[in-house]
């Protein structure tokens, strides 16, 4: 037997009606409804005002209590439903959190016969198109001073990929439990029983739509050099009519809003029509983008005078708020121009070095000089020592502890450590990191890819997901002391790496393909600005992590982390390092995350008639050691034992001093046997 229920409750029909009229009396109506605008940050109330009728609210409203007799037994069980929906419905798009921070239901059952329990409980919660299920099994509560409600903490959600919620998409709550036994339910509210959702990022579309033209047919009329305010909804198209006047350069800056990856617009090529209905030849393209906006520029050269049409599309499922505004000048040094770019885009190594630079030391690899000096010496202490010895002290006093060291010191020791340095099977270089995190970012920023496999590709840190690992062979020609003990390592690989070499040549071997003015798709221009700024926050954290407890013994170290998902830090649009080795807590990555994150990141392209690239950032002012975490398990190619050498040495001594005596010993006894037989005997 199954039943739904929205509401139920147990006293008298007109007490119940005279209590609800005199609760909507203090209960105005809410104007509209967004999880990110909850008074109590994100957070939402189970209320229910009168039969039939609950919702989620923003404010805690309504009945405190709503209740049912059940007559329902193990051959005839009762289904028992309960919906809640968020009203008024969502009217901004937003951006979902991909874990719930908290829901608290405060359900209760009193049997008839077995006391107060808790059932069963399924809570499904429907954000859009997506459906996150839980289970609550059933549990005996001795009396009712020792109820709790059934309680979820940063539970992970069920996205399937989409954490975009659209406009008027449904946000619902639904509870439904299996009643075998008669008695009373009760579910508490006003307060009791509630939900929080930390909602990272949103916006009201409609209000961005404040200059949007109608379409192609009707373009909208405008002056050419006014600041253009709109935004871009799906596949809307929007056209600017205006006319040109004489001049040698015309250009458009179009600026982009921040959003977030899942729903951000193409950035395709724009249409400018001339006078003579023609398509404008295309432009030279400048693209900079930092943490609010990205900004391109637009520029044409000689075009004819009068009246032209400026239109760009948008794509399905995308929004994004733009402005845009027109400049007519003269030929010169422009705001924005090719010549602004150096031709190189250095990584800006140092950015994150802690010690003093003056101070550093050299290291280098574990010489196999001694090692090999160490063998022939062993080798011809080995031959003497098979010769026969009256002296047990000279054998096992010096001889026997002499080899031993040697052995140790000077062998052992030297062949573990150059074993060290050479690298095993499973580790890469530093080199094989980037270009397979740029392999990663250019099949992530492919077209037709799952918005969801981009933002989770640009999040991780150095490209290494959620239970990968990362093994990485560094050889490091310097250390410099930090002020707390420890030495941080001068990777030589970041002091010339070219961002814009590595970044162009996986452009080139990934085979993009250029438009017939020769201009590069969208496609390649989207991963070379997320390139760009991904790999130089990768770099700058792998910096600010080669930290060492004791001073290195060899240039030679092994990079060994398991990496787990954390909390990502950056903007909505392209998050960052929001993997964490397994070593290092979550308190100390987020601190070091926070720590570490340039004040601005400015990454800019221009697709003219040779590709250049440019990269800058201002650097974060409160890094120190500090912030650096306490255990990273970075490995110095060592040996088997400290003061190898010293100990080398000494078992060297220890056999010289040995092979001394015996030599000695022997000649004293050839002479005492050569005066007692008169030479009569040759001894060997």
């Amino acid at each position: 037997m199954s039943r739904s229920f929205f509401v139920r409750r147990s006293f008298p029909l007109p007490m119940a009606v005279i209590l609800g009229l005199f609760l909507l009396s203090f209960c105005a109506p809410l104007t509209q409804a967004n999880l990110t605008e909850s008074p109590e940050g994100g957070k939402l109330f189970l209320s229910c005002v009168q039969d039939d009728e609950c919702q989620l609210t923003s404010v805690a409203t309504g009945e405190e209590v709503v209740s049912n007799n059940i007559f329902a037994s193990p051959a005839q069980p009762e289904t028992v439903t309960l919906e809640f929906e968020m009203d008024p419905r969502q009217v901004e798009l937003a951006l979902l959190p991909s874990l719930l921070d908290s829901m608290i239901l405060d359900l209760r059952f009193t049997g008839e016969f077995s006391g107060y329990n808790k059932p069963e409980l399924d809570v499904s919660l429907i954000l859009g198109s997506s459906v996150t299920d839980w289970s609550f099994d059933a549990d005996f509560v001795p009396t009712v001073s020792t109820t709790s409600p059934y309680t979820l903490e940063d539970e992970a959600l069920n996205l399937n990929g989409d954490r975009v919620l659209w406009p008027d998409d449904p946000v619902r709550l639904r509870m439904t439990f299996v009643l075998d036994r008669p008695g009373t339910w009760e579910l508490h509210l006003r307060g009791a029983s509630s939900m929080e959702l930390e909602i990272p990022w949103s916006e009201d579309v409609e209000s961005r739509n404040t200059d949007e033209p109608s379409s192609d047919l009707e373009p909208r009329s405008t002056e050419f050099e006014t600041v253009h305010y709109g935004a871009l909804l799906e596949t809307d198209r929007d056209c600017w009519t205006f006319t040109i006047e004489q001049h040698e350069v015309l250009n458009i800056y179009l600026q982009w809003e921040t959003v977030p990856i899942e729903i951000q617009q193409s950035h395709g090529l724009p249409d400018l029509i001339q006078p003579s209905g023609r398509l404008s030849n295309s432009p030279e393209v400048i693209v900079r983008e930092d943490e609010d906006s990205t900004r391109t520029t637009y520029r044409w050269r000689a075009m004819p005078v009068g009246d032209y049409t400026f239109c760009f599309g948008g794509t399905a499922g995308k929004f994004q708020p733009y402005t845009w505004t027109g400049q007519l000048a003269f030929e010169g040094a422009g705001p924005v121009t090719p010549a602004d770019f150096d031709g190189k885009a250095f990584y800006p190594a140092g950015s994150a070095l802690l010690g003093d630079e003056d101070a550093s030391v050299s290291l280098s690899r574990h010489s196999s000089g001694f090692l090999f000096l160490s063998l022939l010496l062993f080798a011809g202490f080995a031959f003497d020592g098979l010769r026969n010895s009256t002296s047990a002290f000279l054998r096992f006093g010096f001889f026997t502890p002499g080899v031993l060291l040697l052995l140790v010191g000077g062998i052992l020791h030297p062949m573990w450590a150059l074993g060290d340095e050479v690298q095993s099977d499973t580790e890469i270089q530093l080199d094989e990191l980037i270009d397979n995190r740029l392999q990663q970012l250019w099949d992530a920023s492919y077209p037709g890819q799952p918005e969801q496999v981009l933002v989770t590709s640009t999040g991780s840190t150095w490209g290494i997901l959620d239970g990968e690992r990362l093994e990485l062979r560094l050889e490091v020609e310097e250390a410099i002391p930090l002020p707390d003990g420890r030495w941080q390592l001068i990777v030589p690989e970041l002091q010339e790496l070219r961002l814009d070499q590595v970044i162009f040549s996986q452009v080139t071997r990934g085979g993009s393909q250029t438009t017939n003015e020769g201009m590069l798709e969208q496609q390649t221009v989207r991963f070379i600005l997320l390139a760009g700024r991904s790999l130089l926050l990768d770099m700058l954290m792998l910096e600010a992590m080669m930290i060492v407890d004791e001073k290195p013994k060899s240039s030679v170290f092994h990079v060994d982390f398991d990496m787990v998902d954390v909390p990502a830090t950056g903007s909505v649009s392209v998050p960052a390092w929001g993997t964490r080795p397994a070593s290092v807590s979550e308190y100390d990555w987020l601190s070091l995350q926070s720590a570490l994150f340039p004040e601005r990141i400015s990454v800019s392209l221009c697709d003219c008639d040779l590709d250049l690239l440019d990269v800058r950032f201002i650097s974060s002012p409160g890094f120190d050691t500090n912030d650096v975490p306490p255990f990273i398990t970075i490995e110095n190619a060592s040996g088997l034992i400290p003061f190898a050498t010293p100990v080398g040495i000494l078992g060297l001594m220890l056999c010289t001093v040995s092979s001394r005596g015996e030599y000695t010993r022997r000649v004293k006894a050839k002479k005492l046997a050569s005066e007692m037989f008169q030479e009569s005997t040759k001894w060997d």
